[in-house]
């Protein structure tokens, strides 16, 4: 025995034979149709695949019949009412609102009048103040406005409701229409009146 070759006692496992029949530790001799194995496994899946395949479609025949429904027909012509013109909105008609000269002709209670004088004359505002009580309406009270160099005079009313009396008071004192505004601007009465340079006092008349 050549001097590093490992030399062992002999066991059973000598006399095995080696054939490459043999697999595993057992050395358990391999079957021949064991190569046939999957490939029947294979082909038996398939067959059950298709059996059952054909088994559904049989059961479900009645589910899948279409129904015989023609598809709509366009014509092209349109409907009728769509052919009219689209109605146009009409604008909502404003009432103007009519001057009252006769504050007897309205309820006055509750309404409150200032007359501003806006110019450098002297008792203007009293002046007409006492015009208008004169007809009717409340007593106004009369005093000098912040500035004395107004040149267009201003009738003011806060309300909507207080137009038509605004209107007829401009009238009274023989002020344009245009002179009658609505603001927030005079807190201290319904109507305030500001005399400007525009306005004719009847001391002058």
């Amino acid at each position: 025995m050549a001097q590093g070759t490992p030399s062992f006692l002999p066991d059973r496992f000598d006399d095995v034979p080696r054939d490459k029949k043999y697999v595993g530790i057992h050395r358990r001799s391999r079957s021949s149709g064991s190569v046939f194995a999957p490939i029947g496994i294979a082909l038996g899946a398939v067959v059950l695949l298709v059996l059952g395949g054909l088994w559904f479609v049989d059961r479900s025949a009645s589910n899948l019949t279409l129904e015989n429904t023609a598809p709509p027909v366009i014509d092209g012509a349109l409907d009728p009412q769509l052919e009219e013109a689209p109605a146009v909105a009409e604008e909502p008609v404003v009432e103007e609102a009519v001057p009252v000269t006769d504050p007897t002709q309205i309820d006055t209670e509750g309404l409150t009048l200032t007359v501003l004088n806006g110019t450098p004359a002297q008792g203007m505002a009293g002046r007409a103040s006492q015009r208008l009580s004169d007809i009717g309406w409340p007593e106004a009270t009369a005093t000098n406005a912040d500035s004395t160099d107004v040149a267009q005079s201003v009738v003011a009313y806060s309300e909507g409701a207080d137009k038509a009396s605004a209107l007829g008071i401009a009238q009274l004192l023989g002020l344009e229409a245009d002179a009658v505004v609505q603001t927030t601007a005079y807190p201290g009465a319904r109507i305030t009146v500001v005399l400007g340079a525009d306005y004719v006092d009847t001391e002058s008349t």
